[in-house]
């Protein structure tokens, strides 16, 4: 950037072709989409490409092109015949899968450490998304120490996964039906909590409304909370908390 500054000061390139020039240090572009390639380096977290509603050549074209360029390609919101297609395509790869998240990775540099991260679910419901996070966090330099099953329904349980957890310097809490083990678990500890509601229950809260709900209206101040299902922001919010740590 620094030598494109340079010849633009030098009166060797214009404004628009060094603006040009710019961006496509940043992004790569195809037909249908542009890829934010300098994402990790900008923000400590890269671009998870969404795979919902994409058409199949596109998101092919699209991992391969973040794979070229990163070494590795987190790919969300996948389905059956959607997985099946890059399980094909990108079959000398190393490919890994939780829930609905898969990370395809080809020669990248081992990611340096980055801390640790407690994931807590309420309960065994909840833990597939729980591996989500897990999945990402572990891929890009984060150790995990998880405490599954452990909602209010059995108060005891709580104040046991603490103890599981208490290496871990950011909390990311799951759990569905009426959502309440974050609030809790934030009231005992001083740690960072992020919580994640999750679409599991019945009745009223069935779709994780109930547990959203209930972690928005938490009295226990600096909870902060994403939306139901969310796991790739709650990763990318410890992930971000992780190297503020690191920046002091």
């Amino acid at each position: 950037m620094k030598d494109i500054l340079a010849l633009f000061k030098e009166g060797e390139i214009r404004f628009d072709e060094a603006q040009e020039r710019i961006l496509q240090l940043f992004y790569e572009q195809g037909e249908n989409f542009m890829l934010d390639l300098s994402r990790q380096e900008r923000l400590g977290f890269p671009e998870v490409v969404y795979a919902g509603g994409k058409d199949e050549q596109d998101l092919v074209e699209i991992a391969r092109e973040m794979l070229s360029k990163n070494g590795m390609v987190f790919i969300s919101s996948l389905d059956a015949a959607k997985e099946e297609i890059l399980r094909t395509q990108f079959q000398d790869f190393r490919i890994e899968k939780q829930g609905r998240i898969m990370v395809i990775e080809g020669q990248c540099d081992a990611p340096g450490k980055k801390g640790v991260c407690g994931i807590i679910t309420a309960g065994t419901s909840d833990i597939s998304y729980a591996k989500e996070c897990e999945l990402i966090l572990t891929h890009l330099g984060v150790e995990i120490i998880s405490s599954y099953d452990v909602g209010v329904a059995g108060i005891h349980r709580p104040f046991f996964s603490l103890k599981q957890v208490r290496s871990a310097e950011v909390l990311i809490i799951l759990a569905g039906m009426e959502g309440m083990l974050p609030t809790l678990m934030a009231s005992l500890t001083d740690k960072p909590v992020i919580a994640v509601p999750t679409p599991v229950g019945y009745g009223i809260g069935r779709n994780g409304t109930g547990a959203l709900m209930t972690m928005l209206q938490s009295c226990v101040p600096g909870v902060v909370v994403v939306n139901i299902g969310n796991t790739v922001g709650a990763a990318a919010a410890a992930l971000r908390v992780l190297l503020a740590i690191r920046k002091e």
